[in-house]
Protein backbone atom coordinates (compact mmCIF):
# COMPACT_ATOMS: atom_id res chain seq x y z
CA UNK A 1 0.00 0.00 0.00
CA UNK A 2 2.97 2.55 0.87
CA UNK A 3 4.52 1.60 -2.39
CA UNK A 4 1.23 2.23 -4.39
CA UNK A 5 0.73 5.61 -2.60
CA UNK A 6 4.04 6.88 -3.21
CA UNK A 7 3.51 5.64 -7.35
CA UNK A 8 0.55 7.98 -6.90
CA UNK A 9 2.44 10.56 -5.91
CA UNK A 10 4.97 10.21 -8.72
CA UNK A 11 3.09 9.74 -11.53
CA UNK A 12 3.32 12.96 -13.84
CA UNK A 13 0.06 12.06 -15.72
CA UNK A 14 -1.98 12.05 -12.63
CA UNK A 15 -0.39 15.23 -11.32
CA UNK A 16 -1.11 16.82 -15.04
CA UNK A 17 -4.76 15.95 -14.67
CA UNK A 18 -5.02 17.40 -11.53
CA UNK A 19 -4.07 20.43 -12.52
CA UNK A 20 -0.11 20.81 -11.76
CA UNK A 21 2.12 21.37 -14.41
CA UNK A 22 5.18 18.54 -14.14
CA UNK A 23 8.63 19.53 -16.02
CA UNK A 24 8.10 16.65 -18.05
CA UNK A 25 5.21 16.19 -20.30
CA UNK A 26 3.31 12.97 -19.81
CA UNK A 27 2.22 11.29 -23.02
CA UNK A 28 -0.05 8.30 -24.02
CA UNK A 29 -2.15 7.41 -27.18
CA UNK A 30 -5.02 6.67 -28.41
CA UNK A 31 -4.97 3.09 -29.70
CA UNK A 32 -2.05 2.74 -28.70
CA UNK A 33 -3.00 -0.80 -27.88
CA UNK A 34 -3.72 -2.18 -31.07
CA UNK A 35 -3.57 -2.47 -35.37
CA UNK A 36 -0.07 -0.64 -35.73
CA UNK A 37 1.39 -3.48 -33.74
CA UNK A 38 2.78 -7.24 -35.11
CA UNK A 39 2.21 -8.41 -31.44
CA UNK A 40 -1.05 -7.57 -31.30
CA UNK A 41 -1.86 -8.80 -34.35
CA UNK A 42 -0.61 -12.50 -33.56
CA UNK A 43 -2.21 -11.97 -30.19
CA UNK A 44 -5.69 -11.77 -32.32
CA UNK A 45 -5.22 -14.34 -34.59
CA UNK A 46 -5.50 -16.89 -31.02
CA UNK A 47 -9.37 -15.48 -31.37
CA UNK A 48 -12.59 -15.76 -33.44
CA UNK A 49 -13.41 -12.40 -33.26
CA UNK A 50 -12.80 -9.04 -31.49
CA UNK A 51 -15.82 -9.74 -29.17
CA UNK A 52 -14.18 -13.25 -27.65
CA UNK A 53 -11.39 -11.13 -27.42
CA UNK A 54 -12.93 -8.85 -25.73
CA UNK A 55 -14.19 -10.70 -23.12
CA UNK A 56 -10.78 -12.68 -22.86
CA UNK A 57 -8.85 -12.22 -19.36
CA UNK A 58 -5.70 -12.98 -21.03
CA UNK A 59 -6.53 -10.91 -24.24
CA UNK A 60 -7.23 -7.88 -22.42
CA UNK A 61 -4.58 -7.98 -19.92
CA UNK A 62 -2.15 -8.72 -22.96
CA UNK A 63 -3.24 -6.41 -25.23
CA UNK A 64 -3.25 -3.69 -22.31
CA UNK A 65 0.15 -4.58 -21.56
CA UNK A 66 1.85 -4.49 -24.85
CA UNK A 67 2.50 -1.05 -25.42
CA UNK A 68 3.83 -0.22 -22.71
CA UNK A 69 6.64 -2.83 -23.04
CA UNK A 70 7.65 -1.35 -26.38
CA UNK A 71 7.14 2.46 -25.61
CA UNK A 72 8.58 4.86 -22.49
CA UNK A 73 4.69 6.03 -22.39
CA UNK A 74 3.60 7.65 -18.89
CA UNK A 75 -0.21 5.45 -18.77
CA UNK A 76 -1.64 2.41 -19.86
CA UNK A 77 -5.16 2.33 -20.86
CA UNK A 78 -8.03 -0.95 -20.90
CA UNK A 79 -8.16 -3.10 -24.07
CA UNK A 80 -12.26 -2.84 -24.19
CA UNK A 81 -14.83 -1.36 -26.58
CA UNK A 82 -17.26 1.10 -25.78
CA UNK A 83 -19.97 -1.44 -27.26
CA UNK A 84 -19.01 -2.77 -23.72
CA UNK A 85 -22.43 -0.87 -22.70
CA UNK A 86 -24.73 -2.30 -25.13
CA UNK A 87 -24.02 -5.62 -24.41
CA UNK A 88 -24.43 -5.11 -20.51
CA UNK A 89 -27.39 -3.91 -21.68
CA UNK A 90 -28.71 -7.14 -23.35
CA UNK A 91 -27.47 -5.92 -26.92
CA UNK A 92 -25.55 -8.16 -29.43
CA UNK A 93 -22.28 -6.20 -30.92
CA UNK A 94 -20.86 -7.82 -33.88
CA UNK A 95 -17.43 -6.59 -35.03
CA UNK A 96 -16.55 -8.91 -37.89
CA UNK A 97 -16.44 -6.24 -40.43
CA UNK A 98 -13.72 -3.90 -39.74
CA UNK A 99 -14.52 -2.12 -43.22
CA UNK A 100 -17.75 -0.98 -42.48
CA UNK A 101 -17.08 -0.53 -38.20
CA UNK A 102 -19.16 -2.07 -35.72
CA UNK A 103 -22.87 -3.48 -35.58
CA UNK A 104 -24.86 -3.92 -32.59
CA UNK A 105 -28.98 -5.62 -31.83
CA UNK A 106 -30.93 -4.33 -29.18
CA UNK A 107 -33.90 -3.59 -27.74
CA UNK A 108 -33.26 -1.73 -24.80
CA UNK A 109 -36.20 -4.18 -22.48
CA UNK A 110 -33.21 -6.28 -20.76
CA UNK A 111 -32.12 -5.25 -17.61
CA UNK A 112 -28.08 -4.26 -17.22
CA UNK A 113 -26.27 -7.39 -16.44
CA UNK A 114 -22.36 -6.18 -15.11
CA UNK A 115 -21.86 -9.83 -14.30
CA UNK A 116 -21.23 -10.14 -18.72
CA UNK A 117 -18.36 -7.87 -17.89
CA UNK A 118 -17.29 -8.75 -15.21
CA UNK A 119 -14.15 -10.14 -16.81
CA UNK A 120 -13.11 -6.15 -17.77
CA UNK A 121 -12.97 -5.43 -14.08
CA UNK A 122 -11.14 -8.93 -13.31
CA UNK A 123 -8.77 -8.02 -16.02
CA UNK A 124 -7.95 -3.99 -14.58
CA UNK A 125 -7.27 -5.73 -11.60
CA UNK A 126 -4.75 -7.52 -12.81
CA UNK A 127 -3.29 -5.31 -15.35
CA UNK A 128 -2.50 -3.35 -11.92
CA UNK A 129 -0.72 -6.18 -10.61
CA UNK A 130 1.46 -6.42 -13.28
CA UNK A 131 2.45 -2.57 -14.01
CA UNK A 132 3.08 0.70 -12.15
CA UNK A 133 1.82 2.92 -14.72
CA UNK A 134 -1.36 4.90 -14.20
CA UNK A 135 -4.05 2.59 -15.80
CA UNK A 136 -7.09 4.71 -17.66
CA UNK A 137 -10.51 3.05 -18.07
CA UNK A 138 -12.82 4.53 -20.13
CA UNK A 139 -16.77 3.69 -22.25
CA UNK A 140 -18.10 5.84 -25.02
CA UNK A 141 -19.93 9.10 -23.93
CA UNK A 142 -23.55 8.77 -24.09
CA UNK A 143 -24.33 10.03 -27.48
CA UNK A 144 -21.95 7.74 -29.25
CA UNK A 145 -23.05 4.93 -27.51
CA UNK A 146 -26.24 5.35 -28.57
CA UNK A 147 -25.98 6.09 -32.18
CA UNK A 148 -24.48 2.55 -32.42
CA UNK A 149 -27.24 0.88 -31.34
CA UNK A 150 -30.17 3.41 -33.48
CA UNK A 151 -27.85 3.65 -36.36
CA UNK A 152 -26.18 0.63 -38.61
CA UNK A 153 -23.18 0.45 -40.47
CA UNK A 154 -24.45 2.13 -43.97
CA UNK A 155 -26.81 4.39 -42.05
CA UNK A 156 -23.33 5.57 -40.11
CA UNK A 157 -21.81 6.14 -43.69
CA UNK A 158 -24.52 9.14 -44.58
CA UNK A 159 -25.55 9.96 -41.05
CA UNK A 160 -27.21 13.72 -41.14
CA UNK A 161 -29.10 16.04 -39.03
CA UNK A 162 -32.35 14.76 -40.99
CA UNK A 163 -31.34 11.09 -40.63
CA UNK A 164 -31.09 11.68 -36.15
CA UNK A 165 -34.31 14.15 -35.84
CA UNK A 166 -36.05 11.31 -37.74
CA UNK A 167 -34.71 8.45 -34.63
CA UNK A 168 -35.37 11.78 -32.20
CA UNK A 169 -37.59 10.33 -29.90
CA UNK A 170 -35.59 7.03 -29.55
CA UNK A 171 -33.10 8.71 -28.70
CA UNK A 172 -34.94 10.93 -26.16
CA UNK A 173 -36.32 7.75 -24.68
CA UNK A 174 -33.06 5.70 -24.08
CA UNK A 175 -30.50 8.38 -23.63
CA UNK A 176 -30.56 8.38 -19.88
CA UNK A 177 -30.95 3.99 -19.59
CA UNK A 178 -27.66 4.59 -21.58
CA UNK A 179 -25.58 7.23 -19.26
CA UNK A 180 -26.95 5.28 -16.55
CA UNK A 181 -25.43 2.00 -17.56
CA UNK A 182 -22.26 3.88 -18.69
CA UNK A 183 -22.26 4.60 -14.81
CA UNK A 184 -22.56 1.53 -13.46
CA UNK A 185 -19.85 0.12 -15.79
CA UNK A 186 -17.61 3.30 -14.94
CA UNK A 187 -18.03 2.65 -11.21
CA UNK A 188 -17.03 -0.63 -11.21
CA UNK A 189 -13.92 0.25 -13.44
CA UNK A 190 -12.97 2.66 -10.56
CA UNK A 191 -13.94 -0.06 -7.93
CA UNK A 192 -11.60 -2.47 -9.64
CA UNK A 193 -8.47 0.08 -9.88
CA UNK A 194 -8.22 2.39 -12.45
CA UNK A 195 -6.63 6.11 -11.61
CA UNK A 196 -8.51 7.95 -14.56
CA UNK A 197 -11.77 7.36 -16.71
CA UNK A 198 -12.29 8.76 -20.02
CA UNK A 199 -15.41 9.34 -22.17
CA UNK A 200 -15.02 9.05 -25.89
CA UNK A 201 -17.60 10.97 -27.46
CA UNK A 202 -16.39 10.30 -30.98
CA UNK A 203 -19.89 11.52 -32.75
CA UNK A 204 -20.45 14.68 -31.05
CA UNK A 205 -19.57 16.55 -34.29
CA UNK A 206 -22.98 15.76 -35.75
CA UNK A 207 -24.77 17.32 -32.85
CA UNK A 208 -26.50 21.03 -33.37
CA UNK A 209 -25.94 22.79 -30.08
CA UNK A 210 -29.07 22.37 -28.07
CA UNK A 211 -28.53 18.70 -29.12
CA UNK A 212 -24.95 18.39 -27.76
CA UNK A 213 -25.99 20.14 -24.91
CA UNK A 214 -28.73 17.60 -24.24
CA UNK A 215 -26.83 14.24 -25.21
CA UNK A 216 -23.16 15.39 -24.56
CA UNK A 217 -23.13 18.06 -21.57
CA UNK A 218 -25.68 16.54 -19.64
CA UNK A 219 -24.89 12.98 -19.53
CA UNK A 220 -20.99 13.72 -19.27
CA UNK A 221 -21.49 15.99 -16.00
CA UNK A 222 -23.77 13.02 -14.12
CA UNK A 223 -21.03 10.16 -15.45
CA UNK A 224 -18.08 12.27 -14.29
CA UNK A 225 -19.79 13.05 -11.07
CA UNK A 226 -19.87 9.51 -10.17
CA UNK A 227 -16.53 8.93 -11.16
CA UNK A 228 -15.39 11.59 -9.44
CA UNK A 229 -16.61 10.82 -5.96
CA UNK A 230 -14.34 7.81 -6.13
CA UNK A 231 -11.56 9.82 -5.88
CA UNK A 232 -10.63 8.84 -9.84
CA UNK A 233 -9.20 11.55 -12.77
CA UNK A 234 -11.95 12.26 -15.54
CA UNK A 235 -11.08 13.26 -19.40
CA UNK A 236 -13.88 14.22 -21.43
CA UNK A 237 -12.89 14.34 -25.38
CA UNK A 238 -16.07 15.48 -27.70
CA UNK A 239 -14.49 14.87 -30.83
CA UNK A 240 -14.97 17.16 -33.30
CA UNK A 241 -18.08 19.25 -32.28
CA UNK A 242 -17.50 23.14 -32.45
CA UNK A 243 -15.40 26.02 -30.57
CA UNK A 244 -18.56 26.97 -28.59
CA UNK A 245 -19.52 23.41 -27.47
CA UNK A 246 -15.80 23.10 -26.53
CA UNK A 247 -16.25 25.36 -24.36
CA UNK A 248 -19.18 24.49 -22.69
CA UNK A 249 -17.92 20.79 -21.93
CA UNK A 250 -14.40 21.90 -20.91
CA UNK A 251 -16.67 24.06 -17.81
CA UNK A 252 -18.03 21.06 -16.55
CA UNK A 253 -17.58 21.09 -12.76
CA UNK A 254 -16.25 17.16 -12.45
CA UNK A 255 -14.16 17.27 -15.03
CA UNK A 256 -10.51 17.37 -14.95
CA UNK A 257 -8.94 17.56 -18.58
CA UNK A 258 -10.23 17.81 -22.40
CA UNK A 259 -9.23 16.01 -24.58
CA UNK A 260 -8.61 18.28 -28.24
CA UNK A 261 -9.26 16.79 -31.73
CA UNK A 262 -7.26 17.29 -34.79
CA UNK A 263 -8.92 19.93 -36.34
CA UNK A 264 -9.28 22.16 -32.56
CA UNK A 265 -7.51 24.86 -33.54
CA UNK A 266 -4.71 25.63 -30.67
CA UNK A 267 -5.30 29.29 -30.93
CA UNK A 268 -8.55 28.79 -28.92
CA UNK A 269 -7.00 27.49 -26.22
CA UNK A 270 -7.28 30.29 -24.44
CA UNK A 271 -10.78 30.00 -24.51
CA UNK A 272 -11.48 26.92 -22.57
CA UNK A 273 -11.75 26.52 -19.23
CA UNK A 274 -8.03 27.49 -18.11
CA UNK A 275 -8.39 25.20 -14.57
CA UNK A 276 -8.06 21.59 -16.22
CA UNK A 277 -5.70 19.92 -18.13
CA UNK A 278 -5.30 20.02 -21.96
CA UNK A 279 -4.75 16.71 -23.82
CA UNK A 280 -4.28 16.30 -27.72
CA UNK A 281 -3.76 16.97 -29.77
CA UNK A 282 -1.35 15.92 -33.05
CA UNK A 283 -2.22 14.68 -36.19
CA UNK A 284 -2.67 10.32 -36.67
CA UNK A 285 -1.84 11.37 -40.03
CA UNK A 286 1.15 13.44 -39.22
CA UNK A 287 2.68 10.43 -37.22
CA UNK A 288 1.88 8.05 -39.69
CA UNK A 289 3.98 10.22 -42.31
CA UNK A 290 7.14 11.01 -39.43
CA UNK A 291 10.33 12.80 -40.78
CA UNK A 292 10.62 16.70 -39.71
CA UNK A 293 7.07 17.41 -39.99
CA UNK A 294 6.13 15.11 -36.78
CA UNK A 295 9.24 16.35 -34.61
CA UNK A 296 8.28 20.18 -35.68
CA UNK A 297 4.34 19.73 -34.97
CA UNK A 298 5.14 17.93 -31.82
CA UNK A 299 7.43 21.06 -30.58
CA UNK A 300 4.90 23.51 -31.82
CA UNK A 301 2.33 21.52 -29.40
CA UNK A 302 5.00 21.27 -26.72
CA UNK A 303 5.72 25.26 -26.74
CA UNK A 304 1.63 25.81 -26.73
CA UNK A 305 1.09 24.07 -23.44
CA UNK A 306 4.31 24.95 -22.03
CA UNK A 307 3.06 26.81 -19.10
CA UNK A 308 0.14 24.49 -18.65
CA UNK A 309 -1.13 20.98 -17.40
CA UNK A 310 -0.86 18.91 -20.58
CA UNK A 311 -1.33 15.50 -21.70
CA UNK A 312 0.56 14.81 -24.71
CA UNK A 313 -1.64 12.55 -26.86
CA UNK A 314 -3.26 12.49 -30.60
CA UNK A 315 -6.24 14.11 -31.91
CA UNK A 316 -7.72 10.70 -32.76
CA UNK A 317 -6.53 6.92 -32.63
CA UNK A 318 -3.04 5.41 -34.06
CA UNK A 319 -3.69 4.62 -37.71
CA UNK A 320 -3.13 0.70 -38.67
CA UNK A 321 -0.42 1.75 -40.96
CA UNK A 322 2.49 3.67 -38.57
CA UNK A 323 5.44 2.75 -37.90
CA UNK A 324 6.50 1.64 -34.54
CA UNK A 325 9.84 3.71 -35.14
CA UNK A 326 7.59 7.03 -35.82
CA UNK A 327 5.90 6.45 -32.32
CA UNK A 328 9.60 6.13 -30.82
CA UNK A 329 10.45 9.25 -32.48
CA UNK A 330 7.55 10.88 -31.38
CA UNK A 331 7.61 10.38 -27.72
CA UNK A 332 11.72 10.59 -27.55
CA UNK A 333 10.58 14.47 -28.73
CA UNK A 334 8.35 14.80 -26.03
CA UNK A 335 10.87 14.02 -23.62
CA UNK A 336 13.18 15.87 -24.83
CA UNK A 337 11.72 19.14 -24.93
Amino acid sequence: YYYYLIYIFMSILIDNLKGNKTQETPVWFMRQAGRHLPEYHKLKSKYKNLLEMFLSKDAIVEATLQPLLRYKIDAAIIFSDILMVPYIMGGTPKFENSGTGPTVKIDFQEKPNLKKTQVIYDSIQEVKSKNSKPLLGFSGGAWSTLLYCLFGANERKIISQKLISEKEEQIKNNINKVTDVIILHATKQAESGIDAFQIFESWSGLLNDEQFEEWCVEPAKKITEEVKKLNIQTIGFPRETSLNNYVKYSNIETLDCISLDTKFSLSNISQLNQNICFQGNLDPLILLGGGEELKNKAMEILTTFKNHPHIFNLGHGVLPDTKIENIITLIEAVKKK
